[in-house]
């Protein structure tokens, strides 16, 4: 007596809660694109990075800018003080017992060579943040398209196994009818139907990776929910010189701006430091006012301070800057020739994963069509009697691989265009 073999509604059965999930929102990918500069996680804080940046470009500039400063007080003493005024014979207030004054002072800048170095260091900050931003944005969109290509091939995969599966089934039911009229021993229905339930866990596991790539897909964009977005069949990408990509991709992206501007930073942070030896000047003035007669014989004033002031040694401040300054700029220069190196080598492993990737879909479709060729030649075979139930099993494997191998390589074609687009600075 042959074993009864569980049906997929049984295996279903066993599946774990996510295999029941809501169905998955299907977005274009323009709307998925904008949805990920709108609510995703990982998009906000590029954004607050840049924004932080830049918002030091405004605190760098208050040093250029006047400042307003209200005050107000109120004096209590143990003793008191005055004289009189002949001949009207009025007050004049030393120290009262008790005072009450306010005042404002208005301060204007009108030499501070150091501040200018300063605001364009910070400015070349602003836009290097700014420029890294960018990058991080454009590498979200990378992961975006290669993870739509990735459930795109998920939704291939898994017909691919359902087509193998009815297949399988119908296999399996052939050959029981052969054994059963003697034409083929038992052991041949046996192994059909233990293909049909290998498809069947195939079916399970290519169900589980489509919801997989759909949820990882929804948390990219911040959303609770699965994620579709269809992509349509890449078509044969152009070729492209390497070297011609490479130039045009060092003045796009947004890497080699980053570095630059860092640079340009870290030679600023250099200037301030070596302007901090030249004087500074800025002029005040404030008015004042109390409920005590001053010794003018007045209870308000107004008074006007032009003040210069040179720095003649800080301790050692202003070299220690420099220094700190100099190490920057080698730093940064070494890192925007890394960059620029890493960005011709990824223009270069772009374009060399583009022309691979691109003859192997070709040749998982030759595969595919001859597996498909050979399948059904097996199958006529098996039912006109002249081919074993081994190499018709063998067959359907064979076009059941070649189906996930065409699928796998469409979305790593897929995939590895839009890598070239980043790499050049496209996406």
């Amino acid at each position: 007596m042959r074993p009864r073999l569980a049906p997929l509604a049984t295996l279903l059965a066993l599946a774990p809660p996510w295999a029941f999930a809501a169905e998955p929102v299907t977005l274009g990918l323009p709307d998925a694109l904008q949805a990920l500069e709108a609510q995703a996680p990982a998009a906000a804080l590029a954004r607050s990075r840049a924004e932080e940046a830049s918002a030091l470009v405004r605190q760098s500039a208050s040093a250029l800018l006047p400042t307003l400063t209200a005050a107000g007080s109120f004096t209590a003493n143990r003793d008191q003080a005055a004289i009189a005024r002949p001949p009207s014979g009025q007050l004049l207030y030393i120290q009262a017992y008790e005072t009450l004054a306010v005042a404002g002072t208005l301060r204007v800048p009108l030499l501070v060579p150091s501040a200018w170095a300063d605001l364009a260091a910070a400015r070349h900050g602003a836009a290097s943040a700014e420029a890294g931003a960018e990058a991080a944005r454009a590498g979200l969109r990378l992961a975006v398209v290669q993870g739509a290509w990735m459930e795109t091939s998920a939704e291939e995969v898994l017909a691919a196994a359902e087509r193998a599966l009815a297949t399988a089934r119908d296999q399996a039911r052939s050959a029981r009818r052969a054994v059963d009229a003697g034409l083929q021993p038992p052991l041949s229905a046996l192994a059909s139907e233990t293909q049909a339930v290998r498809r069947e866990g195939d079916l399970v596991s290519a169900r589980a990776a489509l919801e997989k790539a759909q949820l990882a897909l929804g948390v990219l964009l911040g959303r609770s929910e699965r994620v579709r977005i269809p992509m349509a069949l890449p078509a044969a990408p152009p070729r492209e010189e390497a070297a011609a990509l490479g130039a045009a991709a060092l003045e796009r992206r947004p890497e080699v701006r980053a570095q630059a501007e860092a640079l340009a930073a870290a030679e600023s942070q250099r200037t301030s430091a070596r302007l901090r030896l030249l004087p500074q000047l800025a002029a005040s003035g404030s008015l004042f006012a109390q409920d005590v007669p001053l010794p003018t014989g007045h209870k308000d004033g107004w008074q006007v301070l032009v003040q210069l002031t040179w720095p003649l040694y800080d301790g050692g401040l202003r070299y220690g800057k420099e220094r700190e300054a100099q190490a920057r700029i080698a730093g940064a220069r070494a890192a925007a020739e890394a960059a620029r190196l890493s960005v011709l080598q990824e223009v270069e492993d772009g374009a060399r994963d583009l022309s691979v990737s691109a003859e192997r879909l070709r040749l998982a479709e030759q595969q595919r069509a001859l597996a498909a060729d050979a399948a059904a030649t097996a199958r006529r075979g098996f039912d006109a009697g002249v081919t074993g139930n081994v190499e018709v099993l063998g067959a359907n494997d064979e076009l059941f691989q070649a189906e996930v191998g065409l699928a796998r390589a469409r979305a790593q074609l897929g995939q590895s265009a839009a890598a070239l687009d980043r790499a050049a600075g496209r996406i």
